[in-house]
C-alpha cells in the first residue's frame, strides 16, 4: 500500500508515501465497502470530516481526503479496539524523503459517513490530536467511481461496472493520487495533485519559486512540520492566471513547498472531482456533476 498526504502546518497535514514492507501486508485486504451510496461529509473552512463509527462503539472523526491512497488512525483508537496487525509498513515524507516503520491494522466492521463496510486497513500513527483521528482516503472505494461534489458537500458512489464514464478524457494519476495538467502563465503545463487534506488554494515545487512571475519577492508564510524535519514555506502572489480544469485562477496566492504541486479545499470546492481508483484516472467537471445513468 502507499499513502500520501497534504502537508503540515501551512498546508495542513505531512506529505507521505507509505509502501509495502513486510510480507504480512500481501495478506488477502478485508475491505468489501459498498459500490454505491452517499458518504456524509461535514466540512470548515480548512477541512472536509467523515465520522466513521467501528462496530456498534464510538464515533470517529476522520480527514477525507484525496491526498492520500491509504487510511491512518490514531494509535490510542488501534490500542483501545485491540484492532489485529496485519505487517509493517515504512512511510516515505513526500516532502523530505525522510522514511519510519508504521505498523498496520485491520478495523473491522466499520460505518463511513453513514455507510457500512465489512472492514479496512489503516496505518496506525500518533496524532496531534485536535480536531481529527486519523484519515480515510477517497482512493478506498475501488468498485466505485466517486463523485467528489464539495460545494454541495456531498461524496457520491456510483457501481464501477454500470455506471457510464464522465464526458472528455481522465487524467492519469500522478504518483497514486487524482492529477490534473495545470496551464501556467507562459502556457506550459504542470501536473498537479488534488488533496482536500490541503487548506490552502495552490502550493507550487520549491524548483519554481525563481522561474513564475511573481508580483513582489516570495516571503516566509509559514512552516512545515514532517518527519523529523521542519523549516520555512514561502509565498507570493503570481502576476497572471492558471487554469485548473474549468477554473481559472487569477493572479493567485500560491506557496512553494517539496516537489510536487497541490491543489487544495478552495479549488476542490469549485469543480466536481470524479475519480477511479482502481484505474488510477480522475476527471475534472463542473460543480453539481451527478453520475450518468446507465442506458
Amino acid at each position: 500500500m502507499s499513502l500520501r498526504r497534504g502537508i503540515a502546518g501551512l498546508a495542513a497535514l505531512p506529505a507521505l508515501l507509505i509502501v509495502p514492507f513486510s510480507a504480512a501486508v500481501a495478506e488477502k485486504a478485508p475491505p468489501l465497502l459498498p459500490s454505491a451510496g452517499e458518504i456524509t461529509l461535514f466540512q470548515s473552512t480548512d477541512r472536509v470530516m467523515v465520522m466513521m463509527q467501528i462496530g456498534d462503539d464510538e464515533l470517529v472523526p476522520m480527514v477525507f481526503d484525496t491526498g492520500s491512497d491509504g487510511n491512518t488512525l490514531d494509535a490510542l483508537v488501534t490500542k483501545r479496539h485491540r484492532l489485529k496487525r496485519t505487517g509493517t509498513v515504512q512511510e516515505v515524507d513526500g516532502t523530505t524523503g525522510k522514511t519510519r516503520m508504521l505498523p498496520e491494522f485491520v478495523v473491522p466492521e466499520v460505518t463511513i459517513g453513514g455507510l457500512k463496510a465489512a472492514g479496512i486497513k489503516a496505518v496506525s500513527v500518533h496524532y496531534d490530536r485536535g480536531d481529527a483521528m486519523g484519515i480515510i482516503s477517497s482512493e478506498i472505494f475501488t468498485d466505485s467511481l466517486l463523485y467528489l461534489d464539495l460545494a454541495n458537500n456531498r461524496a457520491v458512489l456510483a457501481p464501477r461496472a454500470t455506471t457510464p464514464l464522465p464526458p472528455g478524457p481522465a487524467t492519469a494519476y500522478v504518483q497514486d493520487i487524482p492529477s490534473v495538467q495545470m496551464v501556467m502563465p507562459d502556457g506550459s503545463t504542470l501536473p498537479a495533485h488534488f488533496d482536500t487534506g490541503f487548506n490552502g488554494e495552490l502550493s507550487l515545487p520549491v524548483a519554481f519559486m525563481d522561474k513564475v512571475p511573481l508580483m513582489a519577492p516570495p516571503k516566509e508564510v509559514g512552516r512545515f512540520k514532517s518527519i523529523n524535519a521542519e523549516g520555512p514555506v514561502f509565498g507570493g502572489f503570481i502576476r497572471g492566471t492558471i487554469k485548473i480544469g474549468p477554473v481559472t485562477l487569477e493572479n493567485p496566492f500560491v506557496t512553494f513547498l517539496g516537489d510536487l504541486a497541490n491543489i487544495g479545499l478552495p479549488v476542490i470546492r469549485r469543480v466536481t472531482l470524479v475519480i477511479d481508483p482502481v484505474a488510477n484516472r480522475n476527471w475534472i467537471l463542473k460543480s453539481g456533476a451527478r453520475p450518468l445513468l446507465a442506458k
